[in-house]
């Protein structure tokens, strides 16, 4: 399967290019994920574009489309969502014992939960295109490491906010709970017919909480039959140790002495280096922009300047190429000229390489 079927197999969701949304999403709530997860990425229509030099608002298409543009294949998110597709159509019909879980792990500013969202959007869209819509359905859960995991009181709000379900005993006082919200959560999950929970952030979690955080993952999924994906930095060595040290002690002495790079699939994020796969990367970027003056291969022939400035990190190049095209359109009633320059890129602040 090339690169370009996979994305649009399993990559892209199943609806229609609508309306970019006034504020983005919140994907920890189930309205925002299934906003996000429906929406087909695209950029603006050139009808759309206002006429050249002419002063544009806030809200501008064209702007708001190069806040975030479209996710460009890196090899991290094409073998990712490969690895990803394979896993989960194995799961979908796995009915003994707990699913296969997945790790995502890798250095900050690599890609990592732009990973993570496409593998939701794409389980969502494989769900909806097979089975039909269903506004009962929750086939994807996606939530953030919140700030208090101490107990199965705070691991369940977050999968109780997604769900919209109450759990104060005022709803006007956020601060007043009630009790653990698992049995109510595992019973929502169960005739929604959620099969896969989205974790970003799982680096958040205190080592001290770390089998507690575990223990309730594992409880959870022996009353739903989801598949967990943890994403975030160090995640292999977070869910090893979760999965495998914290049990040491009770292991039969012939297994003791093993240990493994991850008994769970990890998909690993890592720096682009220099060479066809960064140019590749710098090629989709250049061919979703949208710019009035931009010249093919412009952008390309600037590739081992881009690699120095951004040290090959997905994140920061983001940062810098849509930072610039923003400007550009914004700045050309007063430079007549639509179109990333290396000077209009020496002057773009993204942290790594930028000059004193």
């Amino acid at each position: 399967m090339s690169r370009e079927e996979l994305i649009h197999t399993f990559g892209s969701g199943v609806a229609e290019a609508v309306t970019q949304p006034i504020d983005p999403p919140l994907l920890t709530t189930r309205e925002g994920w299934d906003l996000a997860a429906s929406r087909r990425l695209a950029p603006p229509a050139r009808a759309d574009w206002a006429p050249k030099g002419t002063k544009v608002g806030p809200r501008d298409p064209r702007l708001v489309y190069h806040a975030e543009m479209l996710p460009v294949v890196t090899p991290a998110l094409w073998r990712g969502l490969l690895d990803a597709r394979r896993r989960l159509r194995k799961n979908r019909f796995h009915s003994v014992g707990r699913a296969t879980d997945m790790i995502i792990d890798g250095d900050r500013g690599t890609g990592k939960s732009t990973l993570l969202v496409q593998i939701g959007r794409g389980y969502q869209g494989l769900i909806a295109s097979d089975l039909g819509p269903d506004p009962n359905r929750i086939p994807v859960i996606h939530i953030t490491v919140p700030p208090e995991q101490e107990s199965n009181l705070h691991w369940s709000l977050p999968f109780a906010e997604f769900l919209g379900l109450n759990h104060t005993l005022n709803p006007e006082d956020r601060n007043r709970r009630t009790a653990d919200m698992t049995e109510p959560v595992a019973h929502v999950m169960r005739q929604a017919r959620t099969r896969l929970v989205l974790i970003d952030g799982i680096n958040r979690i205190e080592d001290s909480e770390i089998a507690a955080a575990f223990s309730y993952f594992e409880a959870l999924q022996d009353r739903t039959n989801v598949t967990f994906v943890f994403c975030g930095t160090g995640a292999r060595e977070i869910v090893h140790e979760a999965r495998y040290d914290k049990r040491r002690k009770n292991l039969p002495d012939v297994v003791k002495g093993k240990t493994y790079f991850s008994d769970l699939p990890m998909l690993w994020a890592g720096v682009i280096p220099y060479g066809d796969a960064w140019h590749s990367v710098v090629r989709g970027f250049e061919e979703d922009l949208c710019l009035y003056d931009h010249k093919p291969e412009s952008l390309l022939k600037l590739s081992k300047y881009l690699h120095q400035r951004t040290g090959g990190y997905i994140a920061s190049l983001n940062d810098l190429i849509c930072q610039a095209a923003q400007e550009t359109i914004e700045t050309c009633t007063e430079t007549g000229t639509e179109a990333i320059t290396k000077q209009l890129l020496d002057d773009i602040r993204i942290g790594r390489g930028d000059s004193r």
